[in-house]
Formats: structure tokens, C-alpha cells, sequence
């Protein structure tokens, strides 16, 4: 018998679905990955601590107010971490000492609403490199050969 992953399960949007996969595969355009393959550094573009932007500084370090505000929102799906530290007094906040432990566990969860976070940190990120994730192309991951694709004519 074979288990599906638990977001295939739940009722979300393709645009979630996609994003999901993309984190979990590591198949995403987060600095950490696009490093690999573009010429610049791995140091999150969005925040000073000059941190390697990966899952972990993402989830839960980067302080950028974008994802502050973000963690906020969804703040019910940090109850079991400690460490916080508030941006002012807008109550958005960040984490000063995660470890890869608390990840694991962060992604473990599986709500409805993790997932949601998870997708939206993707949203929030891919703006950042300029870069629409959700609308790069998915004909591989489709089973589609894009050498056969039809170009579009305009």
C-alpha cells in the first residue's frame, strides 16, 4: 500500500499543491538553491543577518516585516517554539535560535494551515528573486515532454 503525502489528501488549490512539492522536493528558488546554479551568493536578499537563505532561515529566522507579519497570521502554528522576538509592537515576530530538529518538527505537522504557510513563505520568497514560481512551467511534473509543445504564435 502506498502513502500519499497528507497536503495530497487535503482540499487545497493547485497553486498550494505546487509550492508545497516544490519546498518539500527542494525544486524552489530559494537563494540556497539558486546558488547552485546562478552566479551570486546564498545570503537571504531580504533581511541583514546574513544568514544562507534555506528552509530554516525562511520558516523561521529571516526577519524581514513581510514574513514577521506572515508568522503573525499564522502564529497558532509556532505555539510549541520558544524564542520569539517581536518587531516592535505590530506583534509580527521571528525566532533568534532554531535548530534543524524544530524544522523537522515544524514540517511534520501537516494542518491545512502549515501548508498554507508554507505556500505563502514560497510567494512571499519568489517575489523577492523576481521570480513567478507559481507560474514556471509544470510540463515535466504534468508528463508533458515541452520539446513537443506547440510554441504559441501572437
Amino acid at each position: 500500500m502506498c502513502l500519499l503525502p497528507r497536503y495530497l489528501e487535503l482540499e487545497l488549490s493547485r497553486h498550494v499543491l505546487r509550492n508545497i512539492a516544490r519546498f518539500r522536493l527542494r525544486a524552489h528558488t530559494l537563494r540556497v538553491e539558486t546558488g547552485c546554479w546562478q552566479s551570486h551568493n546564498r545570503i537571504c536578499d531580504k533581511c541583514d543577518l546574513h544568514d544562507v537563505q534555506d528552509e530554516k532561515h525562511v520558516l523561521f529566522l529571516c526577519p524581514c516585516l513581510e514574513m514577521c507579519c506572515l508568522r503573525r497570521r499564522f502564529e497558532e502554528q509556532f505555539a510549541d517554539f520558544a524564542g520569539k522576538t517581536y518587531v516592535g509592537d505590530t506583534g509580527a515576530f521571528y525566532f533568534d535560535n532554531i535548530g534543524a530538529e524544530d524544522v523537522k518538527f515544524f514540517l511534520l505537522k501537516q494542518t491545512y494551515k502549515s501548508f498554507l504557510f508554507i505556500s505563502e513563505t514560497m510567494d512571499t520568497f519568489c517575489r523577492a528573486c523576481n521570480v513567478q514560481q507559481a507560474q514556471q512551467s509544470t510540463h515535466l511534473a504534468e508528463g508533458l515532454n515541452p520539446l513537443q509543445l506547440k510554441p504559441i504564435v501572437i
